[in-house]
């Protein structure tokens, strides 16, 4: 594998490794360099072996080879070099790209170096505990904000070529002498900051025409050779004073701060980049990592008010139980407090028996006796705290149906919605259990209530069948806007594998019926039936219910 890096502007550049693209900035061309060189010392310590590099600058292209010790050395350029695929494009600002015509066809034999700034014994600047370019990072920031960086001086194997002027900042090879500080004004425009009489100035943008813009340079004109490298004019740039119309408003100063943060990879070889440099080179996430961090961002989601999700099938053994607790727990980890799974069985249900332990056995039909105090203005959450059984590192709490075998007390549609309007004043989702009577009025009121209906089955002939029978009836009854909406969740429930033929029966069934179908494996803790141990559960099963949670969120 030969790995190419483009130099675009003295501030920026992207190194292309084995399909994978990082970022590289830096403070000025001394530190971008040595950035650059540090992602291919680590590329090369990790596969543990030398990397052949093609570096492309503006007017030259250094071939090199990288040693994991860190040294750098020139070398001749073979067949593999002649036939590079072309880079793609890097999508930096116009403000960015070089001035000149080089790195627009970086594929282009442009010419080679004679002697490369970048080859040299870099084993100092590998990384050792303490990022050793973090020095020339800071340094370059006190330089960015006219500081002088007395003391700093770049090494030979960071110094400019000839044809790229180094900043007066870094010393330079005697080959190529540092420009004088008259010349210090010829820093690129990009980096230009406002004049100290407060007049703001901007290049002209893309959709501006040049003829309204006095003195802009048009983009389908190429810069003379002599301008190169040089500052724009004052007239070569349009002066915005500030009127009352055009100021900046509480609203655009809080999106300008208020903008994402770029995503650095925590994983991989990009991970240990980015802990390595202690953050100065921080690779965007690779594919998994980036599905991983959209996924948590979809479940994270702010809601706009308290939302129900209730999981059905009439069936019993398919897994009704443990798919609320799973989706609750999950909830609980990813997105905090506020969540409660409730079991809404109309007699005897076993949410409360599933989930840990508390030293009280008060379930819903006691909270439903309390109702009238906990619908007072003064109460608070920690009214209901008698009555839940909080999960632990979960971050869930669970209200229990009645426990009682001997007790006659049964929950009706009024009940429910009496409970149900007091709970949403304390959590922000409530994952409700259901029993198997589609004709018990709580359980009418429940689907009811739902935003988001959540069909869970195993691949068995009896809980499949009762799942699609029940949304016949659903259909029937004049739900068909729930069934739609639903997502459906098919539980292995044995070790083996699906039969392919069933497989696909059963997906294209439920599939023609409700939003969303997905799987979750097979998982041996939820076989003896005790209670929920999220430490226990397989990472396997805690990745499909991340992906069955995130398609129940993106319906809410």
């Amino acid at each position: 594998m030969i790995a190419q890096a483009r130099i675009t502007s003295d501030t920026y550049a992207s190194v292309h490794l084995d399909n994978e693209v990082v970022e590289v900035e830096g403070a000025d061309l001394s530190e971008l360099r040595a950035h650059v060189k540090q992602v291919f010392i680590t590329a090369a310590q990790i596969e543990d072996s030398p990397l052949d590099v093609v570096i492309l600058e503006p007017d030259v292209r250094h071939h090199l080879r990288v040693e994991p010790s860190g040294r750098i050395s020139p070398r001749e350029p073979g067949e593999a070099d002649e036939n590079l695929p072309e880079l793609p494009a890097d999508g930096r600002p116009a403000s960015l790209q070089p001035s000149g015509g080089a790195a627009a066809t970086p594929t282009g034999r442009i010419g080679h170096s004679a002697v490369s700034p970048w080859a040299g014994d870099a084993s100092a600047d590998t990384f050792t505990g303490e990022f050793p370019v973090a020095r020339t990072h800071r340094a370059g920031r006190r330089r960015a904000h006219g500081a002088p960086a007395s003391g700093v001086s770049a090494p030979s194997s960071m110094s400019a070529p000839s044809s790229v002027s180094a900043p007066s900042s870094v010393s330079a090879p005697s080959a190529a002498p540092a420009p004088s500080a008259s010349s210090a004004s010829s820093a690129p425009s990009a980096s230009s900051a406002p004049s100290a009489t407060g007049d703001t100035w901007r290049a002209r943008t893309a959709d501006e025409d040049p003829a309204e813009v006095p003195g802009s340079l048009s983009p389908t004109t190429a810069p003379s050779s002599s301008s190169v490298g040089t500052a724009p004019t004052k007239n070569e740039l349009v002066r915005q004073r500030g009127t009352d119309d055009a100021r900046p408003t509480l609203k655009d100063l809080q999106t300008s701060t208020a903008r994402k943060p770029k995503a650095k990879a925590s994983k991989g070889w990009r991970g240990f980049l980015t802990r390595a440099t202690g953050g100065v080179i921080a690779p965007r996430p690779g594919k998994k990592e980036q599905y991983e961090i959209d996924r948590l961002e979809r479940i994270r989601r702010p809601l706009d008010g308290p939302r129900n999700i209730v999981v059905v099938n009439l069936k019993g053994g398919a897994h009704k139980t443990t798919a609320s607790l799973m989706i609750a727990a999950t909830l609980g980890v990813t997105r905090g407090g506020n969540v409660l799974a409730w079991d809404n069985n109309e007699t005897r249900g076993t949410l409360g028996w599933r989930g840990i332990p508390t030293d009280h056995t008060r379930t819903a039909v006691d909270l439903l006796h309390d109702l009238d105090r906990m619908r007072s203005p003064q109460a608070s959450a920690a009214d209901l705290d008698p009555f839940m059984r909080p999960q632990g590192a979960m971050r869930f709490d669970i209200l229990a149906s009645d426990e009682d075998p001997g007790s006659a007390a049964s929950i009706d549609a009024a009940a429910f919605n009496d409970l149900n309007d007091t709970l949403s004043r304390f959590y922000r989702i409530k994952v409700i259990d259901t029993g198997n009577n589609v004709r018990a009025s709580n359980w009418m009121a429940a689907v009811q209530s739902a935003d988001q209906l959540v069909i869970i089955s195993t691949v068995r002939e009896d809980t499949f069948n009762a799942a699609a029978w029940m949304i016949d009836e659903l259909r029937a009854t004049g739900l068909h806007e729930q069934v739609d909406h639903a997502v459906t969740i098919l539980s292995h429930s044995s070790k083996g594998t699906f039969d392919p033929v069933l497989r696909t029966r059963l997906k294209n069934h439920f599939g023609a019926h409700t939003r969303a179908v997905t799987e979750v494996p097979y998982e041996q803790q939820f076989v003896d039936g005790s209670h929920l141990d999220w430490n226990r559960v397989s990472n396997a099963t805690k990745e499909a219910w991340l992906d069955a949670t995130a398609l129940i969120i993106d319906g809410m």
